[in-house]
């Protein structure tokens, strides 16, 4: 079975993303719901504008967290699906019971950090996430964060993506890191904690915390050369 590809955060022709987190419970409810979210993409036409989607499952067993890549909101909104919500999943829940997805925020990547240094490929994705009040508190966190703690990345830590939604309301950080060790390592060491010392004393901002993600499996189309 070939291993599913991490998409490519930055990719020249991607100016959306739309993020859909899902809480389900258990390890099993995870697996049947991620195998019903591919099914789902691979089955359905693809509309103009849609570059990659990608399925991820908490380590924890209790997530599964989707992130979609388009050219950009005009691509969406031609698409159909701005305004739909995602359809029900029937029957897969606990004892049966349906699974109501909710509609997807839209982000917008606005600036990344690669490290060098770090050998491999990445197999863990950790997505922390903050309440921000506007645009400007928005790109504020993310220059401070990038240019300040994360400015060098520590060890086993590939990439920083940071990402600003549409509505001024939240930052996101999609942070690729070698494996479970390296992340918990970062966690146990000075970035994290001065990090996190600079977005409690940031005005404006509040940290909504993130898992650790395993990537389930993607459909998409190939980065343009260049």
């Amino acid at each position: 079975m070939t291993a599913p590809v991490f998409p490519d955060v930055d990719r020249p022709d991607s100016g959306l993303a739309l993020v859909t987190p899902l809480y389900v419970g258990t390890p099993g409810i995870q697996r049947a719901v991620a195998d019903a979210v591919l099914a789902e993409w691979t089955a359905a036409p693809r509309p103009g504008g849609l570059l990659s989607q990608s399925c991820y499952v908490s380590v924890c067993g209790e997530n599964v967290w989707t992130y979609e890549q388009w050219t950009g909101l005009d691509a969406y909104r031609a698409s159909g699906r701005l305004y739909e919500r995602p359809a029900t999943l029937r029957g897969i829940g606990e004892d049966g019971a349906d699974i109501e997805r909710s509609s997807p925020i839209a982000f917008r990547l606005y600036r990344s950090n690669l490290y060098d240094g770090t050998e491999g490929v990445p197999t863990r994705v950790v997505v922390p996430a903050f309440d921000v009040d506007g645009r400007a508190a928005q790109r504020g966190l993310i220059d401070a964060l990038l240019d300040g703690p994360l400015a060098e990345g520590p060890p086993g830590l590939f990439a920083a993506h940071f990402h600003y939604s549409l509505d001024g309301s939240r930052v996101l950080n999609y942070a690729e890191f070698t494996d479970d060790q390296a992340h918990m390592d970062f966690l146990a060491g000075p970035k994290a904690a001065a990090a996190t010392r600079l977005t409690a004393e940031t005005p404006g901002v509040r940290g909504i915390g993130g898992k650790r993600y395993i990537l389930h499996g993607s459909v998409g189309t190939a980065p343009l050369a260049g």
